[in-house]
């Protein structure tokens, strides 16, 4: 190979060159392209991760909802009614309560339309209310001038309600304020009363006295009423022959009873109806004879008067199922509508001395003796006395000792 002219030399050279410069622009474009497909493969990736994650949410999404609405649609009938039933209920609970809050305001906007002139009805009392508690509960609304205790007519127990009478019709007013306030423990009804019509043959709701008896039932006493204060109120009626009150542990209920001589007398009583007993209105009806308990055959029925013959001349009688709480005067008063008692011997235990509850009793004559037996079966402290003959005699002339005991 000859030798390369000048030019030749040059032209190769260029060439060469322009080769070189050709192969080093190539990888930079190729680099720029991968550089460029990268980005934009991992923009797409990207993309398609979110899209990914927005369809998972979205499915999630709609099983969860897919599982909730599925139980409520397997729901058993009877557990479906069950829950509608309650829900039904706390409406009606609602709805009640609503109404009783809106009940005091109605109340307490009548007295005025209805001129009762300030009586007041309560109710749901504590058995263990008293006079005094009731003035101070309701001692800023006003004067209170009478109480009235609403007791059964058969038992004469307390019904757990009452009226007030206050000196105006505005205190009256006041009063219904304290509806629904807590008194031992109970929520009191406090309400405006309602007239009742006067009923021919006593007071308002006597319409039905009882059945005609020598026998009369005293309610809505005061705790501290004497017995000179009733005696005095029915003086004119007639005779009394016995006042019965009644208690219980120890205690005055505000009931009693009385025995008239005659039935006529017992009826001018109930016709007082609603006389002021010791600042009460007292509630009058002839009382009602218990109902015999039906006889059980199984049983020996237990009886409270004599079973034997009574010995002549006797004139000292057997007391048993006495309460613990009798002594000389409260069974002297229980004999005094059958006579003078002279003698009262109680029986005690030998050892212990305790009381046995039962005794002996002595009258000054057999007639009286008599009379004393028919009380058999009363009650004593909330006991029925059992009463038989002791069989004591009185001896004549003889001497010595004039009682002589036969047992």
């Amino acid at each position: 190979m000859g030798d390369l002219t000048k030019e030749e030399k040059k032209a190769r050279k260029a060439e060469k060159a322009k080769k070189l410069a050709a192969a080093e622009a190539a990888p930079a474009v190729d680099e720029a392209a991968a550089a460029k497909a990268e980005k934009k493969a991992k923009k797409e990736a990207k993309a398609a991760k979110e899209a990914a994650a927005a369809g998972g949410d979205k499915k999630e999404k709609k099983k969860k909802r897919e599982k909730e609405e599925e139980p409520a649609a397997e729901e058993p009938p009877a557990k479906k009614e069950k829950k509608e039933k309650k829900e039904k209920k706390e409406k009606k609970a609602k709805a009640e309560e609503a109404a009783e809050e809106a009940a005091p305001a109605t109340s307490a906007a009548t007295p005025a339309a209805e001129g009762e002139g300030g009586r007041v009805f309560l109710g749901n009392l504590p058995w263990s209310v008293t006079d005094e508690q009731i003035k101070e509960v309701f001692a800023k609304c006003g004067e209170i001038t009478k109480i009235e205790w609403l007791t059964h007519a058969d038992s004469g127990k307390f019904k757990g309600a009452g009226f007030l009478q206050f000196a105006s019709a505005a205190a009256a007013d006041a009063a219904t304020k304290l509806n629904g306030n807590d008194l031992d423990g109970r929520a009191m009804k406090v309400e405006i009363a309602t007239a009742k019509k006067e009923r021919a043959g006593g007071a308002a709701g006597n319409s039905d006295p009882g059945e005609p008896s020598n026998s009369i039932f005293l309610g809505n006493l005061a705790w501290n009423i004497e017995e000179e204060t009733v005696r005095a109120a029915f003086k004119d009626c007639g005779a009394i022959s016995r006042i019965k009150w009644v208690e219980k542990d120890g205690e005055f209920r505000g009931i009693a009873f009385i025995d008239f001589e005659s039935v006529e007398a017992a009826t001018k009583a109930v016709a007082l109806n609603g006389v002021d007993l010791g600042g009460r209105p007292a509630r009058i009806n002839f009382s009602k004879p218990r109902e015999p308990r039906p006889a059980d055959p199984n049983k020996p029925q237990r009886t409270y008067k004599p079973q034997k013959e009574k010995p002549e001349g006797c004139v000292e009688l057997f007391i048993g199922n006495l309460p613990w709480s009798i002594d000389d005067d409260k069974i002297t008063n229980f004999f005094k509508s059958a006579g003078t008692v002279t003698n009262v011997r109680w029986l005690n235990d030998r050892e212990t001395q305790e009381f046995k509850g039962v005794g002996f009793v002595t009258f000054s004559s057999t007639e009286e003796v008599d009379k004393a037996v028919e009380l058999a079966g009363e009650s004593i402290d909330g006991r029925q006395i059992r009463i038989d003959y002791a069989g004591q005699k009185k001896e004549g002339n003889g001497g010595g000792n004039p009682w002589q005991k036969k047992w």
